[in-house]
Order: structure tokens, then C-alpha cells, then sequence
């Protein structure tokens, strides 16, 4: 029984880990910011933050966090806040059943919530140079969201993300040897709906990609079938060896962080 609880659990390990609290706010990092609700399709009301750049070029550039799926944006902010000093719109949201946001995590319901902060975004910002980031989880329902919704983006940037939900719980489980003889497990307890491996070859901008090769939470190879699907004059990856999980933009990487304001753009 025990091995089965931890199977399972193992499973719907990236399916959802939400939190209620906030626990920091841009504030608190000195950071100006706006809170706003944008209601998902059927209604749910999500929650966002839209931290302004500070000293705003003439020509604006934007960015949206597609954030992963533990806690809320509250945490996950952190790993973008800093863009608003080098002159970018951030915004954060949380998906339904994260924090604020009404309603209840599922696969296609986080999509469509995707598909209407989509919309916001291109309502909010239209004058604007437009990038989306997805971060793990994120990564994942950026791309079926972008898909789905057409909106019109300049450039996508992914960090620690997958090629399929049934793929990423496979690789998990063949860490260990424990679970090592359960990885058909997730044929059988996960379905195929959403897999961005499905959508990414409608993502026709420039994509930015990094993943820790020792990514102890998504394998590296998770990511990498993913990356292969796109032609090699779209996508540039960026891996490296940490041994962490989303913290390409961590203050002593620069390296990373400088390829992500070169492919932004701006300073």
C-alpha cells in the first residue's frame, strides 16, 4: 500500500500544488504594483499583478509569467520581478484555485485561464512589444494557451518544461528504484489531453528555452523531446548544469540572465 500511495503521488506530482497564502507582494521588494481580476471563460475570476517598468522606454515591452505549479505567484514573482527595472511590464497571475483565483485546478480549465489572461494581455498591451514566460508547469500551458488562442506574441521563453504530462511522470518514476517498475503507471492514471508536444509546432516566433541538465525536478530529457519538435532557426536552448529546478534567472547566473535581455531587447 505504501508503494502505491507513493506511485500515484508521484504521478500527479506536477497536477496541482496550490497555495492560498501570499507571502510576499512586489512591495515588499520595493516594486510598485497594480492588482487586477480577468475572468476565465466559464466564469472564474483570476487574479494578477501588473508590476509597471520602471523608467519605460518610448517603444513598451511586456512580459506575462506562466508561472509552475507549486504555491502562487506571490513566490514565483521573485523569479521576474527584476525585469521591471530594466524598463519591461511584468505581469503574474494564478490560475484557478491558486490563491485568489476562484474555482478548481484541472488540466483544461488552467488552459483556458491561459487562453484569457492571453487575451487580456493583447487588450492591455497593444501597442506594445509582447513576450511570454512558462516555467515548468507553466511552459506546458503556454504553449496549449498560445495555441488555442492566436494571440500574437513576439517571442516565448521556457524554462524546465516538458514535451508530454504522461512522459515527465514516466521519467520520474525511473529515478528510483522503487518506483523504477511502475512507469506505465501513467498511461493508465494520466491522459494525453493538453500535452504540449501537441501544440508547439503552432508557436511560430522565436523561442528561448533553458533547462538544468540535472533538473532534479523535470529530467533534461523531458524538455529536450520537446525542444526537438521545433526547427533549429526558431529555438535557442540554453542548458546548464546546477542541479536546480527554475533558477536560470538567479542573480549569479548572468549569463542566462543577459540572453534573456538580449532576446527581449532591451538593457
Amino acid at each position: 500500500m505504501t508503494i502505491t500511495v507513493f506511485v500515484v503521488t508521484s504521478c500527479n506530482h506536477l497536477f496541482y500544488h496550490p497555495h492560498a497564502n501570499i507571502y510576499l507582494t512586489p512591495k515588499k521588494i520595493d516594486l510598485e504594483y497594480l492588482e487586477t481580476t480577468v475572468p476565465s471563460s466559464d466564469g472564474v475570476q483570476l487574479k494578477a499583478w501588473k508590476i509597471p517598468a520602471e523608467n519605460p522606454p518610448k517603444h513598451k515591452t511586456a512580459i506575462i509569467q506562466f508561472h509552475g505549479n507549486a504555491e502562487n505567484r506571490s513566490t514565483h514573482f521573485l523569479s521576474v520581478a527584476w525585469l521591471a527595472t530594466r524598463g519591461v511590464d511584468v505581469i503574474v497571475f494564478d490560475y484557478r484555485g491558486y490563491d485568489g483565483s476562484t474555482g478548481t485546478p484541472s488540466r483544461h480549465g488552467v488552459v483556458e485561464d491561459g487562453v484569457a489572461m492571453l487575451n487580456w494581455f493583447q487588450r492591455e498591451y497593444p501597442n506594445s512589444r509582447r513576450f511570454v514566460i512558462g516555467q515548468s508547469l507553466g511552459g506546458a500551458v503556454a504553449i496549449t494557451s498560445l495555441a488555442k488562442s492566436g494571440a500574437k506574441i513576439d517571442g516565448l521563453i521556457l524554462e524546465s518544461t516538458f514535451s508530454s504530462y504522461r512522459s515527465v511522470a514516466r521519467q520520474v518514476l525511473a529515478r528510483h528504484w522503487l518506483t523504477w517498475p511502475f512507469q506505465w503507471l501513467p498511461w493508465i492514471l494520466l491522459s494525453g489531453d493538453e500535452d504540449p508536444e501537441d501544440y508547439i509546432n503552432q508557436i511560430k516566433v522565436p523561442i528561448l528555452a533553458y533547462h538544468d541538465r540535472r533538473d532534479p525536478v523535470v529530467p533534461y530529457a523531458a524538455g529536450e523531446s520537446l525542444y526537438q519538435k521545433l526547427p533549429s532557426d526558431q529555438i535557442t536552448l540554453r542548458s546548464f548544469d546546477g542541479n536546480k529546478h527554475t533558477q536560470a534567472f538567479a542573480s549569479d547566473r548572468k549569463d542566462e540572465i543577459d540572453a534573456l535581455l538580449k532576446f527581449l531587447n532591451v538593457k
